[in-house]
């Protein structure tokens, strides 16, 4: 039988809680110890690389493709609380994102006086120690209010049972209209998949599981539990999901309040097709 794969989905808020202090998503992320790992607001500029760091950590590749830029607070100071009060309606002070929309006038005030400022880009991505046979990236339509543009990292990469196509996403917020954009996903998704290979796909996809499940019909979740917000987590926004000949053998979130995501892992089994 073929040895167990352990596999990992986990957003990084680029390194960075609310206030902009530094945090160790790297070490968080080193410490699940995943053949396989979908990183989501993973973080790029002139001097940081947090997926090619984890991946030198753990003997892997890392692919990982910009969904957005703007600026990063690395200086930042607050209290106890891993983000401000009014974060979620106001935005962090750790992450300003202007490639798409400009900030708007409180969010420039913050970024103006935040100290550590560097620009960059916030990108999802794949670490794996397994080998990589493919590589592609699939395009998904912009929705007019989303901040980023959202896109499909799709490997195939080697297995003792063959070939296992791994699909990392961030999805788009429901409000923006991710419905839609779910639904050219499962299209893609069917288009790359055929035959009954062998599929995984992770991410955060910014649905609840329930609807997570509907939508990605022909596919099987991975693991459940809540992973967000990691302090105190109600809601699963972190997915893995599997399809074709893939078992599971056991799953769940991660504990880690590193990010505002916990970690959500899983074992499977790639079994020979046919």
């Amino acid at each position: 039988m073929p040895a167990p794969l352990r596999v990992a989905t986990y957003n990084l808020h680029a390194g960075v809680d609310g206030w902009g202090r530094p945090t160790d998503v790297v070490g968080a992320a080193v410490a699940l110890d995943a053949d396989v790992l979908f990183l989501q607001e993973s973080w790029r500029s002139e001097t940081v690389d947090i997926a090619a760091d984890i991946a030198a950590r753990t003997g892997g590749t890392a692919r990982t493709y910009a969904l957005a830029s703007g600026w990063r607070v690395t200086g930042g100071a607050g209290p106890a609380s891993w983000q401000p009060r009014l974060g979620l309606l106001l935005g962090n002070r750790g992450l300003f994102l202007d490639s798409e929309h400009p900030l708007p006038r409180h969010g420039a005030r913050r970024l103006r006086d935040s100290v550590g400022v560097e620009r960059g880009e916030w990108c999802v991505g794949i670490v794996t120690r397994l080998e990589l046979l493919a590589e592609d990236v699939v395009e998904l339509t912009h929705l007019a209010p989303d901040l980023a543009r959202r896109r499909l990292v799709h490997l195939t990469l080697d297995t003792d049972a063959g070939p296992l196509e791994a699909f990392g996403l961030h999805g788009a917020h429901l409000t923006h209209g991710s419905l839609g954009q779910y639904r050219e996903l499962v299209g893609d998704l069917d288009e790359r998949v055929a035959g009954g290979a062998a599929a995984l796909l992770g991410g955060d996809l910014n649905a609840w599981g329930f609807l997570a499940r509907r939508v990605l019909r022909g596919w099987t979740h991975a693991a459940r539990g809540p992973t967000w917000p990691s302090w105190r987590p109600h809601s699963q926004l972190d997915h893995l999901f599997v399809r074709g000949p893939v078992g599971v053998t056991g799953g769940g979130p991660v504990l880690s309040t590193t990010s505002d995501h916990r970690p959500m892992a899983a074992a499977i089994v790639v079994r020979p097709a046919g």
